[in-house]
This record gives structure tokens, C-alpha cells and sequence, in this order.
């Protein structure tokens, strides 16, 4: 067994020994305070949100179940909110609060009944491109190729090789193709990284639009537009809340951007937001992507100088009141997730280890 595989193991057994034996509880007295951030991106409704990946969707009861769960252990709260409780000496040892990421409509049409259900609140990620020009990411465009048979991973990079053989991009593609590996995760992460941007985002419309792709048609059905986010903010969720945070214009890869472009794209998106949204842009924003090597020092610093108090990474973990407020980590969610995971991330059982090794 290779020592990824034991780790997950072993994580496995603890997990489910903190569940299963209600051993949480006295790891929550024992743990530091904290809050669990959970990121997801849609609630799953197949007329939306159909060509998106399983990796970022969950079923509303599934949702729901983990929610309820969770609820009758902590407070869910909005991740603003979810760092206020944390702050307060006077609150709960433990707190959850919940993310979803880009915009999606489902955010409007499925996700408040989820947090009425349960009083829990939620932050939803916006770009603000789709809101200013109703026009999506690359990502969604090439998602909506590969979906339904569409486009195949194949085609579409030996498609790229035909047109460019020659850069760093043509040449991974033509080694993927050469090993038989020219699956979806690979060829995004050929794109994401290895591309640059304005060839990336030609190539794949070209190829979307010749398979009958509509643009401003597909940001339509999968994302919500400037009155949908003010219907969603105004929804009636009980006693819980939704708000807004920001996740830049367009989604780039930040680390990818001069300092100066990632303030246009951090600040820049924000400045958008405030303008539809007067008051309501909200407090924290999320990286795009999120992992380790999508941000940078500049990112940070374009974070604080436009004005938010908190950034969030895709990173596992929980936020202490040790945490660096503009790389906050994030426990990822879908229809994989199990809930004896969750409450032993929530009750610190995983924090408490690193500190007693």
C-alpha cells in the first residue's frame, strides 16, 4: 500500500472512530475554537447545471442531510458571519459555514429551500463578467463540449496540436495523446496552466460554437444574472442568510497575472459588484481555483487593498483564530462527501492531531 493510500486509510479510521463513537464530543472540548468552511458550487438540477462535472454538484437531499447533521452540532452560518462567531469569546467552540462558488442559478432556484430546511446561511462566490456581460469562463464552455458526447478529450487536443504544435501546450497535448492519458482532468489542466489566456479562450469558443455552442445563451441557463442575485440575497431563508463575496471578473488563474492585472481582476471585480450591489459585495473573497499555486503575495495584497477582510482557498482544513484571514481553507463538498468526515473536521479531531505530533 503506497503511503497516500495508508494516510487516507488511517484518516478514515479516525473519522469514523470520532463519528461512531461519539468521541467528538470530548475532542471539541480539547480542540482550539474553529471554524469549518465548507465549499460547494451547485445544487444539482440537471437543467442547469447538467454538463457540469460530479466534482461540483450536490444533491439537494444529500445537501440537506449534511446540513441538518451538522446544524444540530454547530451553528451554520455565512462565512462572514462563521468568522464574527469565531471571533467572539463568548461563542460556541466550534462553528460551520457554508460556500458555494461562481453564481450558478441553482443558487437561486434550489439552494434557499436547502438553507430554510435547515437555518443555515450561506456566501455564493461571484464573477462579476457574467453579471456585467453575460459571459461565462472558459471552464464552462469546454465542460458543455465535453458533456453529452459533444466534443471527445481526444479531438479536442488533437485538434490543438493541428493548430499549434510547437509551444508548451501543443507539446503536452501531443505527449498525452502519445501515452493514451487525454482525459478531461489532464486536457483542463494543459489549459488552466500551460496556455495563454486569450489563445485558451479562442480555441475553446471556436470549438463550442461550432458544435452549436451559444454563449451568451449557455451563461443564461447555468448562471445567475444581476436581478437573480438580487432575488437570491432577498430570499427567504428563516432565520439564516444569504450573502455575496467576491471570486473576481473573469476567474483566472491569479498566479498566473502581473500584480497589476490581478488588482484590475480582484479589485476590479469588486468595484463591479458594488455597483450592482450597493452594501451587499460582502466581506471575504475566494481564489479562483483555490489551491496553493493559484495565488500569490500579490493576490493577497490585491485582496486587502480592495477592501475585504478575509480570503478563502480551496485548502483542507479548519480557520483558528490563528489563521492567516487571507489564505482560509475549505473543506470541498459533493454527493462523495461523508458526514462522519465532516463532524470530525468540525470538532477539531483533525487539528488536535497535528498538534499533539
Amino acid at each position: 500500500m503506497s503511503k497516500h493510500l495508508l494516510k487516507q486509510f488511517l484518516i478514515q479510521v479516525w473519522a469514523r472512530f470520532l463519528y461512531h463513537t461519539g468521541a467528538w464530543r470530548l475532542v471539541d472540548r480539547l480542540a482550539p475554537r474553529r471554524l469549518l468552511i465548507l465549499a460547494g458550487h451547485c445544487v444539482d438540477d440537471p437543467l442547469v447545471n447538467g454538463d457540469l462535472p460530479a466534482h461540483l454538484r450536490i444533491q439537494p437531499q444529500h445537501l440537506e442531510s449534511l446540513l441538518r447533521a451538522l446544524g444540530g452540532r454547530y451553528p451554520v452560518r455565512t462565512v462572514a458571519g462563521g468568522l464574527r462567531t469565531l471571533a467572539d469569546p463568548k461563542g460556541p467552540r466550534g462553528v460551520v459555514a457554508l460556500s458555494m462558488d461562481d453564481g450558478y442559478r441553482d443558487n437561486l432556484t434550489a439552494l434557499p429551500q436547502v438553507l430554510a430546511a435547515t437555518n443555515a446561511g450561506c456566501t455564493v462566490y461571484l464573477e462579476s463578467r457574467v453579471l456585467t456581460d453575460g459571459r461565462t469562463n472558459w471552464g464552462h464552455e469546454f465542460f458543455w463540449l465535453l458533456g453529452r458526447g459533444r466534443d471527445s478529450c481526444e479531438a479536442f487536443a488533437r485538434s490543438w496540436v493541428e493548430m499549434d504544435d510547437s509551444s508548451e501546450a501543443g507539446l503536452l497535448f501531443q505527449d498525452l495523446l502519445s501515452r493514451g492519458a487525454a482525459d478531461e482532468y489532464s486536457i483542463k489542466k494543459v489549459l488552466k496552466y500551460h496556455c495563454e489566456p486569450k489563445q485558451r479562450d479562442a480555441f475553446v469558443r471556436q470549438r463550442f460554437e461550432a458544435q452549436g455552442g451559444d454563449g451568451a445563451g449557455l451563461c443564461r441557463r447555468i448562471h445567475l444574472d444581476s436581478e437573480g442575485v438580487q432575488e437570491m440575497l432577498g430570499s427567504d431563508v428563516g432565520a439564516a442568510s444569504i450573502e455575496a463575496g467576491g471570486h473576481t471578473r473573469t476567474h483566472e488563474v491569479l498566479s498566473s497575472l502581473s500584480a497589476e492585472d490581478q488588482a484590475q481582476e480582484i479589485g476590479g471585480g469588486r468595484r463591479d459588484l458594488e455597483e450592482l450591489f450597493p452594501g451587499a459585495c460582502g466581506a471575504t473573497f475566494a481564489y479562483p481555483y483555490g489551491r496553493a499555486w493559484d495565488f500569490n503575495p500579490d493576490s493577497k495584497a490585491a485582496v486587502r487593498a480592495a477592501g475585504y477582510e478575509a480570503a478563502l482557498t480551496t485548502m483542507p482544513g479548519v480557520v483558528t483564530q490563528d489563521s492567516d484571514l487571507y489564505a482560509l481553507p475549505r473543506f470541498m463538498i459533493d454527493d462523495s462527501t461523508q458526514l462522519h468526515m465532516l463532524v470530525a473536521q468540525a470538532a477539531g479531531g483533525f487539528l488536535l492531531l497535528r498538534r499533539r505530533t
